[in-house]
């Protein structure tokens, strides 16, 4: 498998709004990332740029079929083929590359662990266990950086660690009415900045999207389409995509959307049948409909981190089941668990 990463380095602060409720219960801690939509927004408008076509506020561009087959449309990706956003940090090293981190992480003895299943469980799902009644610590870390991931998966010691290189300021907005100082109906909204220092967004694409995006130097990135550098290498670490045998459990590294909520319908995942779940808190998304100049339907997606213990092996990194799996929704990666064999 070859999958290669889009870099988006935003020259200054770059702005994106939210679909939040407002209230305390809102306020918890959790992966502060944006929805993929802006991005292909933004690479889809630098694409039409580059072909020359006039672009009109809330009316989709007049191209051919052929470039319509290219740049897709509202539920569709076309050609372009991207998941993430996820953070990278430049180093003397080289580039780190940083991921949510699974959330059945507990730290016992300074060593990291991911919790074990209960064998016995009288209820549909097994639970889930920290398999030390007393000492472990909650993992305040909520990243994992990708060479991290690969001893994770392969069972050596691993650490997650949040990455340094950025800050995200949340603002409230409210748009006014043309007419008057009042506040427009549902124009008050939230609004995520964030301020990077040596690093930026990356997304992960395939062969064809890496052509495409190849001919951009940079983007309008976000809510007040601030200029980001755009570029492009190899991503040498796709063994976290790699599917494992035996015991396999997933989390999840980009939103998943499925009809009945935190699992589908079939309480399966590409076949396999779901064991037992560590959640994440929900997250909203929706995005903004260009051909008919409004927001698109909000939907209540899986949060990033939430984990699913599956009963066998599965092929593939992205989820079938979810909704908008074509934008990258549903991205995973591997883990292995075992059964909790008594308190060490």
């Amino acid at each position: 498998m070859k999958l290669y990463a889009i870099y988006f380095e935003p020259e200054d602060w770059v702005a994106f709004r939210e679909v939040r409720r407002f209230g305390p219960s809102d306020r918890v801690e959790s992966v502060s990332l944006p929805s993929p939509f802006p991005f292909y927004g933004a690479v889809r408008t630098a694409l039409l740029k580059k072909w020359r076509i006039k672009l009109e506020l809330g009316r989709f561009p007049d191209i051919d079929e052929k470039k319509i087959e290219i740049i897709g449309g509202p539920d569709n990706p076309g050609k372009i083929k991207m998941f993430g956003p996820f953070i990278f940090k430049r180093t003397q090293k080289g580039i780190e590359h940083y991921f949510p981190a699974p959330r059945n992480i507990y730290r016992f003895d300074g060593k990291y662990k991911t919790m074990p299943m209960l064998n016995e469980s009288d209820g549909e799902f097994k639970l889930p266990w920290i398999g030390e009644f007393s000492g472990a610590v909650k993992v305040e870390a909520q990243y994992i950086e990708a060479s991290e991931i690969k001893k994770l998966k392969s069972g050596q010691e691993f650490q997650p660690s949040n990455p340094d290189c950025y800050e995200v300021e949340l603002r409230l907005g409210i748009g006014l009415s043309k007419d008057s100082k009042l506040a427009e109906e549902r124009m008050i909204y939230t609004m995520s900045v964030y301020r990077f220092r040596n690093g930026g967004f990356f997304m992960l694409c395939d062969e064809e999207t890496c052509g495409l995006v190849s001919q951009l130097d940079g983007v309008f990135l976000g809510a007040k389409q601030r200029w980001t550098n755009v570029w492009i290498q190899e991503f040498k670490e796709t063994d976290i995509f790699q599917p494992l045998e035996g015991n396999v459990a997933i989390w999840l590294l980009t939103p998943a959307i499925f009809d009945d909520g935190m699992i589908p319908k079939s309480k399966q995942l590409q076949g396999a049948k779901i064991l037992g779940i560590v959640g994440a808190k929900k997250t909203v998304i929706s995005g903004w409909d260009v051909a008919n100049n409004r927001s698109k339907p909000i939907h209540h997606a899986v949060g990033v981190g939430t984990v699913y213990y599956l009963d066998r092996p599965i092929d593939g990194f992205v989820l079938k089941e979810s909704k908008f799996n074509e934008f990258g929704f549903g991205t995973v990666a591997f883990m292995k668990w075992d059964y909790f064999e008594g308190e060490e």
